[in-house]
């Protein structure tokens, strides 16, 4: 392995390459131990790992990374001598390839299309299969998560000829080729594909530093608690989003799970306070106006959502245990300074004040609110005073990123707190 990885070092030196032993122990007790090599700094998406462990591995993947491919950064797609391949997955069960899968080749080129665009005659294929000449699917195979895709069923969009990238940039070039030629396709032929994101394949996951406890070898005695289903439904549905903006979003459901439910613990608090007074039976009308004037206030039409999320937050979150929590995933300096995205409009973030309760919530809710709005709203015209539609942008991502790990800290807690005793 030492002669390969010289190789490496002396002949693509833009490339990193990292170590890391490994030991599993499986529960029939089984035990495997090794070391992967990690692979970073491609060209156009220096974040994605590559990984190989014998020197055969190696040696294939030194190949690969000789012809100098660029991997895009936001969906599986690299381009490779003046050739761009564009791995492609279907969209429903709808779309079948079995009609254009050969039984004598390997692989079955099904389509071809020509695009000019701006000053490019392009010539755009569809494959399905195991193409040799094919870069990509090779790549796959080095990447965690991406042997699924290099299977015999891997259909890949390849564009030639394209050589006068416009003002966007090729990654938009890309992106905008692939959207009209993919709707054209879906509207004519009712065969509907789409790209497949990156983020799935990045290995970058949330509560990343919580140490997995060791299982028991004793029995157990476990307390009986009663979860509420639904929530812990929507915490799953989040551990299986790939798309960090839906992953936020089906997170912040469990925020949203309480909105009304928390405005009406305030209502039945301040209530109850009334109807306990010394003077209750003296002063009957007042308090029944205050009472009065505590369910209007609190009608949906006078209490916006922001207030409702607060309201959610000082109810379940306490301040200590989340920056504890934060400071154990190595991120509490993310939420303590103030963050800009680059959206249609700069995104501004308030900082968390950690240190009191009043200006921690606020700030907390504009947060976490201010994200949640401008995942939803999609209107680049929306009012700037409600949303600034958010821009998966590989840098807004990775920022976003961050924040999961904060509010899937909450929507865990969320669950722990609401459970009936």
């Amino acid at each position: 392995m030492e002669e390969i990885l010289k190789k490496y070092k002396e002949n693509l030196p833009h490339l990193t390459i990292e170590t890391k032993d490994y030991h599993y122990k499986f529960l029939d007790e089984r035990e495997e131990s090794g070391t992967h090599y990690f692979v970073t700094g491609f060209d156009g998406n220096e974040d994605i790992q590559l990984r190989f462990e014998t020197e055969e591995e190696a040696e294939e993947l030194y190949q690969l990374a000789e012809k100098k491919p660029q991997i895009f950064p936001d969906f599986l797609a690299v381009r490779c001598n003046d050739v761009i391949e564009v791995l492609l997955t279907t969209v429903s069960f709808r779309t079948s390839l079995r009609s254009v899968e050969s039984d004598e080749e390997s692989f079955t080129k099904f389509l071809e299309i020509s695009v000019p665009y701006y000053k490019n005659d392009l010539l755009i294929e569809f494959e399905v299969g195991e193409n040799e000449e094919n870069t990509l699917p090779k790549l796959l195979r080095f990447i965690r998560g991406g042997g699924r895709y290099s299977r015999r069923r891997t259909t890949i969009l390849k564009i030639h000829n394209f050589k006068k990238p416009t003002s966007e940039g090729i990654i938009n070039d890309v992106r905008n080729i692939i959207n009209s030629v993919l709707f054209d396709i879906e509207f004519s032929y009712e065969m509907a594909f789409e790209t497949v994101n990156v983020e799935g394949l990045l290995r970058r996951g949330i509560r990343r530093r919580r140490k997995r406890n060791e299982l028991p070898s004793e029995p157990i005695n476990l307390v009986f608690k009663k979860y509420i289903p639904e929530l812990i439904q929507y915490f799953h549905t989040a551990e299986k989003v790939d798309f960090i903006p839906f992953k936020y979003i089906t997170y912040y459901h469990i925020l949203e799970y309480f909105s009304d439910k928390s405005a009406y613990k305030v209502v039945s608090d301040e209530v109850r306070k009334l109807l306990l007074k010394p003077d209750f039976h003296i002063k009957t009308n007042q308090y029944i106006n205050q009472a009065v004037n505590i369910f209007k206030k609190e009608n949906e039409k006078h209490t916006t959502d922001k207030i409702k999320i607060e309201r959610v937050l000082k109810q379940f979150v306490k301040r200590e245990e989340l920056k504890e929590s934060l400071t154990d995933y190595d991120v509490i300096e993310h939420f303590e300074k103030e963050l800009t995205l680059d959206c249609t409009k700069p995104l501004k973030l308030p900082a968390i004040d950690f240190s009191k309760d009043a200006n921690f919530f606020t700030n907390l809710t504009k947060r976490i609110y201010s994200l949640r709005c401008s995942i939803v709203h999609s209107n680049p015209d929306f009012d700037e005073s409600k949303a600034i539609p958010f821009i998966p942008t590989p840098k807004n991502l990775e920022m976003l990123r961050n924040e999961m790990e904060m509010i899937a800290e909450i929507s865990r807690n969320i669950i722990i707190e609401s459970k009936e005793e």
